[in-house]
């Protein structure tokens, strides 16, 4: 018998009580109503009305399990009934513990109170309408018995472990990690205080545990088989709510990207050049460090520049821990090439020979909070040295926050990220940790690199949307390598140069292996990382330019550095590729639709979920990746 679904509704509210008599009624909103149905009652309910199917958003995505809430696991009675989730594992007492509790739909402000009063301490939220309740058995029996709670049962310890001892087995092919160490993440900083101390009773290195932050990395030892049973033991550490690799963060610049829509004439009508508006850059240095000899194009418009240090989880593999070489771009020219297309002001290329119009940003005129978080390691052991190269950006914070909580107090109300290296798909601690910030702060809008693992490994002439966007990621597309900007410098070809070519590992056989990786503006990258996430999240969010695009080259790199080819006209420009380069390109329009939204719409302080949405629907949709009828689509 088909399985009945659960609708959601938009009824007017005259006639709504007449309209939901014939089903089942789960629970009323202003805007629309839940609704229980047979599958051709919801499809007449959808003929009626503006409906949507939501039935699976009633599974709870929980580590690798998938929970079918219709089959309860905990009753009113307080007995816990055998569950398809469970099986195997060892019902808790009823001393408290950790739940997940689903509500019957979206929360409403009062459900959540009604859980505290009822003795639970809500945590965090988790998903799928679901939060993590923290109770002993008596409260859980009141909370189950709520009208308004469709579902409880214990947050397995499993479902907790996302760490493996060989992190690197079955990983996406550029994800790097430290070996032996682990992140753990608690629900709070007291959980983390007392976990602490359990840690190290348990005879594991703690490596760092930051105060104000729910994070504390540890390093293991032994076997293999002994640190992949002591993950299980900590696991099941009262208090914590993920443990994960340590992931070494990369730059997201090793493959391609497009050219953006506005044409330099119709945006210099607007009068839109991004001024008022204060972008923050997250990336690896930006050309000296210094704002008073800063690279032409940025002079006068540094708000600030702050260099992160070597973070405490590297000291046992470092000589140099703590180490902090500043703010100058020294080894790729990331930060410098990134930051000038978001907000590069031309002015080293206004006399350049056969350039028709300056190489600059679309929010030209904006000012830049700089994060500089790349660091020179010292390794101790060669081989080290070998596996992840000198720079890396080990200067992430372990909490996103602290770099957030900076860009937010200097006036920055855009954030770009051009790096990743997290669980691919996964949504973990520093996707929680953007979540939050954001929540308070509604008017941050944080754009992040969607990731450079769309592969064809396989040979299967496809990538297809399962080649995740990793934890903390954006999109882009790949197209004609001119300047990213919306004006256009002298023309160079890059058409000969195939996708075969550079990565013959990842491109195989046609038709990638001979693709151009630049030719063709229609054309989603071929390393462009797809969706959806883990938990079924539509991603990226959208697409931009990325492959060989012009920008700003750091005067403080090595004079053969020429990213992915050198710009003839002038030393102080290069062509680089990969989602880094598509990122910034977005905050830049995102600065310019601030600017809009503020000065010509009137909005004295838009919020991120209006300028997202924005972007969104003023983008055009490339064809040939999705049906014609199908909204969301996973390529792009």
């Amino acid at each position: 018998m088909p399985k009945n679904r659960i609708v959601k509704s938009f009824v007017p509210k005259s006639g709504r009580a007449e309209f939901v008599k014939p089903y089942r009624l789960i629970e009323e909103y202003d805007a629309f109503v839940l609704l229980e149905a047979s599958p051709d009652e919801a499809r007449r309910i959808a003929e009626a009305v503006p409906t949507e199917d939501i039935t699976d958003q009633y599974t709870i995505h929980s580590g690798s399990d998938v929970i079918d809430t219709s089959t309860p696991a905990a009753v009113p009675s307080g007995e816990m009934r055998a569950h398809p989730a469970y099986k195997g594992v060892e019902p808790v007492d009823s001393r408290p513990h950790h739940y997940l509790v689903q509500f019957v739909g979206p929360i409403k402000k009062t459900w959540l109170p009604a859980i505290r009063k009822l003795g639970g301490e809500v945590r965090r939220p988790y998903a799928d309408f679901t939060y993590v309740v923290r109770c002993d058995a008596a409260a859980l029996r009141k909370i189950v018995g709520q009208p308004f709670v469709r579902w409880a049962g214990h947050l397995s310890h499993r479902n907790r472990l996302f760490s493996k001892v060989d992190a690197e087995s079955g990983a996406l092919p550029r994800s790097r990690y430290l070996p032996s160490v682990h992140r753990i993440e608690f629900f709070g900083e007291q959980d983390k205080s007392a976990g602490v101390k359990t840690l190290k009773g348990m005879g594991v290195k703690v490596l760092s545990a930051p105060k104000g932050t729910t994070i504390a990395t540890v390093e293991l030892s032994g076997t293999a088989a002994e640190q992949k049973k002591l993950l299980g033991e900590i696991a099941a550490v009262h208090g914590v709510a993920a443990v994960s690799n340590r992931n070494i963060k990369r730059p997201s610049n090793d493959v391609a990207a497009t050219i953006m829509g506005p044409d330099a004439d119709w945006l210099a009508g607007t009068g839109l050049t991004g001024a008022g508006e204060t972008i923050a850059v997250c990336d690896t240095g930006l050309d000296t460090g210094q704002p008073n000899s800063i690279h032409d194009d940025f002079q006068g418009r540094i708000k600030v520049i702050k260099s992160y240090p070597i973070t405490d989880d590297f000291d046992s593999y470092i000589r140099n821990p703590g180490g902090n070489d500043g703010a100058a771009d020294l080894d790729s020219g990331h930060g410098t090439h990134v930051s000038g297309s978001v907000l590069g002001s031309g002015a080293a290329s206004a006399a350049l020979p056969g350039s028709a119009a300056r190489i600059r940003g679309l929010a030209h005129k904006s000012r830049l909070v700089f994060q500089a978080v790349e660091q020179k390691l010292d390794w101790k052991k060669v081989s080290d040295k070998v596996k992840y190269g000198s720079y890396l950006l080990a200067g992430i914070p372990g909490d996103l926050k602290t770099l957030f909580s900076h860009a937010y107090a200097n006036g920055a109300r855009i954030h770009s990220n051009s790096w990743g290296g997290g669980d691919a798909g996964a949504y973990d601690a520093q996707c929680r940790q953007l979540d939050e910030f954001v929540w308070k702060k509604k008017d941050f809008c944080v754009l992040v690199a969607a990731g450079n693992d769309g592969t064809d490994k396989d040979f299967r002439a496809k990538v297809f949307a399962c080649d995740r966007p990793g934890a903390l990621r954006a999109g882009r597309h790949p197209d004609q390598p001119d300047c990213a900007f919306p004006t256009r410098p002298s023309r160079h070809s890059f058409d000969g140069n195939a996708y075969g070519d550079f990565w013959p590992k990842d491109y195989p056989v046609a038709p990638f292996k001979n693709d151009p990786i630049a030719n063709d503006a229609s054309q989603i990258a071929a390393f462009s990382s797809r969706g959806p996430t883990k938990d079924g999240r539509v991603k990226p969010d959208i697409v931009a330019p990325g492959t060989y695009i012009l920008s700003t080259r750091s005067r403080m790199i090595a004079s053969n550095n020429m990213g992915w080819a050198a710009y003839p006209p002038s030393r102080l420009y290069f062509y680089m590729g990969g989602t880094s380069m598509a990122t910034p390109l977005v905050a830049g329009a995102v600065g310019v639709l601030r600017e809009f939204l503020k000065k010509q719409v009137g909005y004295t302080k838009p919020s991120a979920a209006l300028v997202k949405a924005a972007l969104i629907l003023g983008a055009r949709k490339l064809p040939g990746y999705s049906p014609a009828n199908v909204l969301l689509d996973n390529h792009q």
